[in-house]
């Protein structure tokens, strides 16, 4: 690999990190391991081995960084041969890959969901999926990677990156793969639960429309649009890595981002359809709660319609006329209820017949 050269700049995040001489401490999580594609050798080696690992030209690295604070990866780049200035931006909204190449590396950023696992039994409640970010310096013989927090798929790699190595790991390029891979199967497997929680929320507007109101179809619909980003977010770096003329990608490489590709394009096609799905309950449920309008409205209309002719009844024998005929009748006030209940019994009966009272003809 050769001694590290004199640094070289790489803008990942359009600022510097104002943090990165700070005097305050830093708790840095480390991680490395070095392969050899010649004796398929693979090592773990701690932080002050990493420039004696840099000086062996028969291996390539990865160094994973898990800090609070970004300058940690800057450090370890730095010492590398690479100045990858970036901000602390995992607290910003917006979800952007932001794929970057220069010289000397191509850096980019992935997202996962926090606590993937949690999100999966869905008939034991729904929760708000949080996306954690992870930036990815692949370099000709080292890549690095670095998170804020533990994540399942850096843990996942972990255990598997020496297995996968001596089957077919022969550049930097490989982590990378196994990364990306990761995490498009983590978005597939989170659609299928969202597509399972979707299925419930069906099944309650068949049966109980009032359930609907509580049943957490907001928290499903920001899932879906998470899952939405991520999909996007995997499908521009695979892009970038399959489809791009790089020298931090073989050949071979470049083969198997392109079959990653097809598969992440499948997922997003999957969560897009998922959002369908959720638009069709979601006006399923405004169609019900219409219809309940609807009925509301129609029962205030017919007790208007019986109501009404009575008022005009009493209101008319209820003005202060001198000469009023059946005031002075013996069975005037009798009469008078009796052709108001004939006339309201009347009235009924013609809203009955007409399907505005009782179960409307043709609803089942």
């Amino acid at each position: 690999m050769g001694a590290p050269t004199r640094p070289k700049h790489i803008v990942l995040a359009w600022q510097n990190d104002s943090m990165r001489n700070s005097p305050r401490p830093m708790t840095v999580d480390f991680h490395a391991v070095s392969f050899c594609p010649e004796t398929r050798d693979v090592l773990t080696f701690a932080r002050d081995e990493l420039r004696t690992q840099l000086e062996d030209p028969r291996v390539f690295l990865w160094v994973d960084v898990e800090a609070s604070n970004v300058r940690a990866l800057n450090d370890v780049l730095a010492e590398i041969g690479i100045d990858l200035s970036l901000a602390n931006h995992f607290d910003t909204p917006e979800i952007l890959p932001r794929v970057v190449e220069r010289q000397d590396a191509l850096a980019f950023q992935l997202y996962e969901i926090e606590s993937p696992e949690r999100h999966l039994e869905t008939a034991c409640g729904i929760s708000e999926m949080q996306l954690a970010r992870l930036i990815v310096v692949l370099g000709t013989d080292f890549i690095v990677t670095y998170h804020r927090e533990a994540l399942d798929v850096i843990d996942y790699v972990k255990a598997s990156c020496a297995d996968n190595f001596r089957l077919a790991g022969k550049s930097p390029g490989f982590i990378a793969f196994l990364i990306v891979e990761r995490c498009v199967y983590e978005c597939a497997l989170l659609n299928l639960a969202n597509d399972n929680a979707l299925e419930l929320l069906e099944a309650r507007l068949t049966s109980d429309a009032d359930s609907l109101k509580t049943s957490g179809t907001p928290v499903v619909a920001t899932n879906i649009r998470t899952l939405k980003k991520l999909a996007s977010c995997l499908h521009i770096v695979l892009m970038a890595l399959g489809t791009k003329q790089s020298r931090f990608v073989t050949r071979e490489a470049k083969e198997t981002f392109q079959t990653l590709l097809q598969s992440a394009l499948a997922v997003r096609a999957a969560v897009d359809s998922s959002h369908h799905l959720l638009e069709g309950i979601v006006n399923g449920m405004h169609a019900r709660e219409a219809a309940r309008t609807n009925d509301i409205v129609r029962i205030l209309t017919v007790m208007s319609g019986v109501l009404l002719p009575l008022s005009l009844v009493a209101g008319i024998y209820g003005m202060n006329f001198t000469y009023v005929p059946e005031l002075r009748w013996r069975w005037g006030y009798f009469a008078a209820l009796g052709v108001m209940t004939a006339l309201g019994l009347l009235l009924y009966a013609m809203f009955r017949r007409a399907g505005f009272v009782g179960r409307p003809k043709g609803r089942d």
